[in-house]
């Protein structure tokens, strides 16, 4: 027997959050730790209830976030499209709407040899639009998640609690890239289960 939430998440009867707040599991974040390194702070610039800094910091890194909208005690609020500060690495989960904004001021914020990391729906790759943020020398790697994470509104996960989750529909990724990588490295691909 399928449960109501399972329903909701798979054919999209969630109601639609205006900001595209959406929150990714912490075992989702933790498989990119297992995966992918870290020199200096992470900052999360759209850290909703701080799933990734918080995540961060059980791998032992130094991290902290911010969003548009206080969702959480303990992280500061800010506009990352005005934000001119820089970051060792920024690590988000970007609104899907304008993503590859959010992902392109990442790259403009992020110090020398420092990362962006971006958890994405794997469909995200598939644009012509988007194949010059992809072929940038900036390019580093993908992991994609081999387990389909469920990734529900911040309200219904507020209201549920994690207890809400259960298994996910849609296929999701990590996408990173690193300032001063070498042009003409290839990135390459990384399976997580």
């Amino acid at each position: 027997e399928v449960c109501e939430v399972e329903m909701a998440e798979r054919h999209g009867e969630y109601k639609r959050n205006n900001l595209d707040w959406y929150v990714e599991p912490s075992w989702a974040v933790d498989k990119l730790f297992e995966h992918v390194g870290f020199e200096g702070k992470i900052f999360d610039p759209c850290c909703g209830i701080g799933t990734i800094p918080l995540a961060a910091r059980a791998a032992g890194y130094v991290a902290n976030g911010s969003d548009f909208v206080a969702r959480a005690s303990g992280f500061g609020i800010s506009n990352f499209l005005l934000d001119k500060t820089e970051r060792n690495n920024i690590v988000f989960n970007p609104p899907f709407a304008p993503a590859q904004q959010f992902i392109e001021k990442a790259l403009t914020n992020v110090r020398p040899f420092g990362k962006v990391v971006a958890f994405v729906q794997c469909k995200f790759l598939y644009s012509q639009g988007r194949h010059k943020l992809f072929s940038r020398p900036e390019m580093h790697s993908i992991v994609v998640l081999s387990r389909r994470p469920s990734v529900p509104p911040g309200e219904f996960l507020l209201e549920h609690g994690e207890a809400g989750r259960k298994g996910g529909s849609i296929d999701f990724c990590w996408v990173i890239w690193q300032r001063d990588r070498l042009a003409g490295q290839l990135a390459k691909i990384v399976w997580a289960l």
